[in-house]
């Protein structure tokens, strides 16, 4: 799962509380994130708005740059980000596409510099609409979407409400590439961030290849063009998630080979 999830609750009563974010995507300021979860020990404001930050500088798109430009820059530092499981309350499941600057509010007190966390602003939506999804790292258009109804049993009335994964259901379901890279041999597994899907590598060179460099040709042709033999290695901690290993460990061998003589080495 990604951190932790923020909604948009519409309701005339709730909305006195929380405020109302400026567009429909969920957390858009820092307002609203904060009084939609109140700060403990373990959560500090000041902790939110660094890696908010972070995310938000990643999303800018420059003045000379396309989106598919901004993508190819930022794809890299982005992942590394995530690894480290340090997810944004905005960026959740895609990593919005801007322009502008980061806004924030700073004064002193007694000589010291603070900064207001509530009134740290993002920069504003790029208008393209672009973001890069996080399952298969293509850039996608994220538009609004209407809200969804639904009963709050604690209230005892209807409100409608929004979620980040809302936003990204039409894609997922029709154009996510996610799932073509079970073509391949072997994956990059980054534990920490589940709704990242890795890179593939080649088990030969060991070289990493990105999904929009091997969706334009077929297995057999990249095997070819690249000398790839018919090995495959697969990592033990994939072997394991996929619940691999007991059947092979029951073959009593470290090979496993198919019919058309691939040979399959977990390593």
């Amino acid at each position: 799962m990604p951190g932790a999830i923020v909604k948009i609750i519409l309701d005339n009563v709730y909305n006195k509380t929380v405020p109302r974010p400026i567009n429909l995507r969920p957390g858009y300021d820092m307002e609203h994130v904060f009084k939609y979860r109140p700060q403990t020990d373990e959560y500090r404001y000041e902790k939110v708005v660094e890696i908010e930050k972070q995310y938000d500088y990643l999303s800018i798109i420059r003045s000379h740059e396309s989106p598919q430009q901004w993508a190819n820059r930022v794809r890299g530092p982005l992942q590394e980000l995530l690894s480290k499981r340090e997810y944004s309350l905005y960026h959740v499941y895609c990593l919005f596409g801007s322009f502008g600057q980061l806004k924030s509010k700073t004064f002193y007190v007694n000589g010291e510099l603070y900064e207001d966390h509530f009134a740290y602003r993002r920069p504003s939506i790029h208008k393209s609409q672009m973001a890069i999804c996080f399952k298969c790292w293509k850039l996608v258009k994220i538009t609004e979407v209407e809200p969804r109804k639904e009963y709050y049993s604690g209230w005892g009335r209807w409100a409608y409400e929004i979620e980040s994964k809302d936003l990204m259901k039409d894609h997922w379901n029709n154009s996510c590439s996610s799932q073509r890279c079970h073509n391949f041999v072997g994956k990059v597994i980054i534990p920490s961030t589940p709704n990242f899907e890795p890179a593939c590598i080649s088990p030969t060179s060991q070289e990493m290849i990105l999904p929009s460099s091997y969706q334009s040709s077929s297995p057999s042709q990249r095997r070819s063009e690249q000398g790839i033999t018919s090995k495959i290695f697969i990592s033990s901690l994939y072997a394991k998630q996929k619940n691999l290993l007991p059947s092979i460990n029951h073959l009593n061998r470290p090979v496993l080979k198919l019919d058309d003589g691939t040979e399959i080495t977990i390593v």
